[in-house]
């Protein structure tokens, strides 16, 4: 089995499915039609707009892509934040907002986006943050779609291999945004196994093909990653600045001018560990001392701030979200110039992984 070219896909390099707005159609299509794997990042969309989005990709190429989810219930309800909501308070006062709610409520639509998943015929799905239930891979299976599962340790990845995912891909200390840790009560700042580790503890240890992530930037790391092994890589970093991305222009500018050591891993936005470029509102959160509620609540709390932070071009109250490799990407570029100086496009496949047995783990 060839992971990718039984997919139809030329190029072993998945755009991450980054969620918020940044994995656009335009961006999803781009990918794919430069001959790797476009993700929309489906986390916090409701089935509606998903199925919106699916349908502008699929009217820009005719070429398979994905669909990323979360793997976790997002539905959630709270009264007891009024020591978070009013420290974040003054940060709405200065962006001339509305004062927080008393009381937070989140929905999940986990359930609904997969029957526009299996609707709209898209055949791979990629999941963060756990595993999907065994309806739901049962559900996904019955369809043909191929399951790619996040994991930053090897007993996450078995529990995906377990499960049924067809595909893991190894997130790094190193990767940008939220880390895949499926615990963050016992790993609170999640998983800090670097990404050569990871990729050669799960090639010892796994059956089935294992994509790269985590601070990939450069054609010199993929062919690392395919020698030693990887089926392909995942890239999200690279791909915030590419010019189909949704992210802000402020946002580009900080990532643009930070350095590979201005990453830290911080809740203070989401209530998750993620990885961001550090500003003011990292440290006045986590400076406070007052504690940060868990995702999806403290996501919830910090959206309005954020996204007027994206609005009035403050770079100091968005997420940055960006992984060490961070400091080496200084221009914007096209969907396709990126793959383009990742792989040599005229070989077609970068190398074929030795790591392509059926789905099942090697006895130990």
């Amino acid at each position: 089995m060839d992971f990718f070219k039984d997919l139809e896909i030329n190029v072993p390099v998945i755009q991450a499915g980054m969620a918020g707005g940044i994995s656009t159609p335009e961006l999803v299509a781009a990918v794919t039609n430069a001959g790797a794997l476009g993700t929309i990042g489906a986390g916090y969309m409701g089935a509606t707009h998903l199925k919106q989005q699916i349908q502008r990709v699929k009217n820009l190429t005719d070429k398979p892509f994905a669909v990323n989810l979360f793997a976790t219930n997002l539905e959630n309800f709270s009264a007891d934040i009024a020591g978070m909501q009013g420290f974040l308070n003054k940060f709405r006062v200065e962006l001339g907002i509305n004062s927080g709610d008393e009381i937070v409520k989140t929905n999940d639509y986990l359930q609904e986006k997969v029957y526009v998943i299996i609707q709209e015929k898209i055949p791979i799905v990629s999941t963060a943050f756990g595993v999907l239930s065994s309806v739901l891979i049962e559900r996904l299976k019955q369809h043909n779609v191929t399951l790619i599962g996040m994991a930053t340790n090897l007993d996450e990845a078995k529990q995906l291999v377990e499960a049924g995912y067809d595909c893991i891909v190894a997130q790094g200390y190193e990767a940008g945004g939220h880390r895949g840790t499926f615990d963050v009560k016992m790993l609170p700042n999640g998983s800090d196994i670097g990404l050569s580790v990871l990729v050669q503890t799960f090639k010892e240890n796994l059956s089935v093909p294992i994509i790269a992530a985590g601070g990939i930037h450069t054609k010199a790391q993929v062919n690392g990653f395919l020698a030693m092994g990887a089926a392909g890589v995942q890239l999200g970093t690279r791909f915030l600045i590419a010019k189909e991305a949704g992210t802000n222009d402020a946002y580009r500018r900080a990532l643009m001018k930070a350095k590979s050591g201005d990453t830290v891993i911080t809740r203070a936005f989401s209530g998750r560990p993620a990885r961001a470029v550090a500003n003011r509102f990292i440290e006045e959160v986590e400076g406070s001392k007052i504690d940060t509620l868990p995702f999806p609540i403290q996501n919830e709390l910090t959206k309005d701030i954020r996204a007027a932070g994206k609005e009035f071009a403050i770079a100091d109250l968005q997420s940055l979200w960006a992984g060490q490799g961070v400091g080496e990407i200084k221009s914007e570029e096209t969907a396709g110039e990126i793959i383009k100086s990742l792989v040599d496009l005229g070989n077609g496949m970068l190398g074929q992984s030795e790591n392509n047995a059926p789905a099942q783990l090697i006895d130990q």
